[in-house]
């Protein structure tokens, strides 16, 4: 227990010096489609809870956001409570949640709404852009090696069998750029473990500013931050 607090204090501390954050959108409605201002929304990840009220059209911002998985519960005077289990935050992203209807009272429907949230296969970002979570990487035949976890997210990146450099087709070799943790790394990938990663993110095209110009691709790697890995080790001890 003594090691995990330890380990736990060091992830903090790196967390908060990343600054790496996420956002949590979304638009409220009732179920004739009207926007509800002013309803309460929050997102609860542990005893943490971060609260915001809906604008004029029903619509909520909920930043800055520590990476991780959130619980998302919506209220409004004479309606029922509105849950969302499982809101996955990403480092540097925004998660959009689909449009919330909510219902009648729920002392008249019996139970508040409980929902999961599904990830999207296509982000609302508009560039192009795929991405695996450290939960999908763990059925992957690849989870161990990175750059073979790389080339299977998407046909237009592939590993040369001579160089073992990763490309992008249509770009030249030493074009791909690499970001660990928001820092651009050269190399092995700054180092980090396969089992180490949060998240890949791989963008093809439309590559946002912040990542510099590029002829060729963008590699974001987010490492598995203190949330996921006291979740981890959690579960073990069950």
């Amino acid at each position: 227990m003594k090691n995990l607090l330890i380990l736990l204090g060091l992830l903090i501390s790196g967390a908060l010096s990343a600054q790496q954050w996420g956002e949590i959108h979304g638009t409220v409605k009732d179920e004739t489609g009207t926007p509800l201002p002013n309803a309460y929304v929050v997102a609860e990840a542990g005893e943490n809870q971060f609260g915001v009220a809906t604008d004029l059209d029903g619509k909520f911002k909920i930043k800055p956001l520590n990476a991780g998985v959130y619980t998302v519960k919506v209220t409004f005077v004479g309606l029922s409570e509105y849950t969302i289990a499982s809101v996955r935050v990403n480092p540097d992203q925004i998660t959009f949640l689909d449009k919330i209807s909510m219902g009648a009272d729920p002392i008249m429907v019996g139970a508040a709404e409980i929902l999961e949230h599904k990830i999207p296969l296509i982000e609302k970002d508009g560039v192009s852009k795929a991405v695996i979570r450290a939960e999908e990487l763990e059925h992957s035949p690849v989870k161990r090696d990175i750059k073979g976890i790389i080339s299977t997210m998407t046909p237009a990146v592939y590993v040369d069998p001579t160089t073992q450099e990763l490309h992008f087709r249509g770009a030249r070799a030493g074009t791909v750029i690499t970001f660990v943790d928001g820092m651009k790394v050269t190399g092995n990938f700054g180092g980090i473990p396969a089992s180490g990663i949060g998240s890949v993110s791989v963008y093809t095209g439309g590559v946002p500013a912040k990542y510099g110009d590029t002829t060729g691709g963008v590699v974001v790697i987010e490492s598995k931050n203190y949330f996921d890995l006291y979740n981890e080790w959690l579960y073990s001890e069950e």
